[in-house]
């Protein structure tokens, strides 16, 4: 099984979809109005959990497998991957739980201002394993 190449895959999705939550779908929180945005929300995490877990689960696994393998050449995007964790379990985890309490117009512009962290950190990552993938072809 080509671990690096799966490994490359995953990484270009979540890019994919950090991006479209970061730059149309976040952004949207507040165009929701207020008597509806908890069942929204609720909706979104439920929905978007669905979708992006399963895909940041085999990311880290594979992540793993391959630092064991070639540390010298896998530790960096694994700590990119840690730092995304950190930064979703410390950061957008806690402001989706307020934001599932109701509307607040400040937590959603924490929310998109803090995601630019996961956004940036798996842009670089995917950038990180295309250029490491491309690199042992040759």
């Amino acid at each position: 099984m080509d671990f690096p190449f799966i490994n490359l895959i995953t990484s270009w999705i979540l890019v994919g979809l950090i991006w479209v939550i970061q730059s149309v779908h976040y952004p949207t929180f507040a165009f929701i109005d207020t008597a509806n945005f908890q069942a929204f929300h609720q909706h979104h995490t439920s929905a978007i959990t669905f979708i992006v877990m399963p895909l940041m689960l085999v990311e880290l696994g594979l992540g793993i497998y391959l630092a064991k393998q070639q540390p010298s050449i896998y530790l960096a995007p694994i700590i990119l991957v840690a730092l995304i964790w950190l930064s979703t379990f410390l950061l957008q985890v806690p402001i989706h739980n307020a934001l599932g309490q109701g509307k607040d117009s400040f937590l959603i512009q924490k929310l998109v201002n803090t995601n630019w962290i996961r956004t940036i950190l798996w842009t670089i990552k995917a950038i990180w394993v295309s250029v490491l993938l491309y690199s042992n072809a040759r």
